[in-house]
């Protein structure tokens, strides 16, 4: 399968293996995979009319630092083995404070419920549309693409 790359492709998909996954569908699938690591209080921001470096931010809580690095870990699992994509980079495993998994046009934020409370990234981008969210999203992507929810 293809990993994905950093350049944007016209249409805001990628093209993973034989699937056209959007940047959007990508982003609801992470914080699917990070709710069925006990993930909660998930958040999407659409950031493409904010001139941003990024198109979306996805933020996620987790109780603790062993919750955030499982939640971290089960998304980048859940990409890996479901569409070969890997994250450009991964910050903050040493402390597991706050996790930043930059997949180049969505940046998935795991935090620790305090350390949420003190960036408060969601009043920070105040002006980006916030996409609803229910388990229901999430559910109706993996079937479509028949993925496996939950990779061993």
């Amino acid at each position: 399968m293809l990993g994905l790359k950093r350049a944007v492709e016209p249409a805001e998909s990628q093209n993973l293996g034989k699937l056209r996954v959007s940047h959007e569908e990508f982003a609801i699938l992470g914080i699917g995979a990070g709710i069925e690591r006990k993930a909660f209080a998930p958040v999407l921001l659409d950031l493409r009319n904010q001139h941003a470096f990024t198109e979306y931010f996805a933020l996620l809580s987790a109780s603790n630092a062993r919750q955030v690095a499982a939640v971290a870990d089960g998304i980048k699992k859940f990409f890996r083995e479901n569409l070969g994509a890997r994250p450009h980079s991964v910050d903050g495993m040493e402390s597991l404070n706050w996790v930043l998994l930059d997949y180049g046009f969505v940046f998935f934020h795991i935090f620790q419920g305090e350390t949420r409370q003190i960036y408060k990234l969601e009043e920070m981008w105040s002006k980006a549309r916030l996409l609803p969210l229910d388990e229901s999203s999430f559910r109706s992507i993996v079937d479509r693409y028949d993925l496996d929810a939950n990779p061993s």
